[in-house]
C-alpha cells in the first residue's frame, strides 16, 4: 500500500456497492490498484511516507 498526494478529488470503486472518496490535498496510504486508477486519471503522485510530526508525537 504506497502513500499517494491528492492533487483533485478522486473517486475509487473497488466494487460496485463501494466508493473511496479521496479529497483533494491529502496524503494518505492508499490501496495499491486504487493508487494505479489515480495515477491514469492524474488526481495525484506516489509520495515517500511522511515525517512524523515532533509536535505531535
Amino acid at each position: 500500500m504506497p502513500w499517494f498526494s491528492f492533487t483533485s478529488d478522486f473517486d475509487y470503486r473497488p466494487t460496485r456497492r463501494v466508493m473511496l472518496a479521496y479529497k483533494a490535498g491529502t496524503t494518505q496510504m492508499i490501496p495499491t490498484a486504487a493508487a494505479e486508477a489515480a495515477e491514469s486519471a492524474g488526481a495525484g503522485k506516489r509520495v515517500q511516507k511522511p515525517k512524523a510530526d515532533d509536535a505531535g508525537a
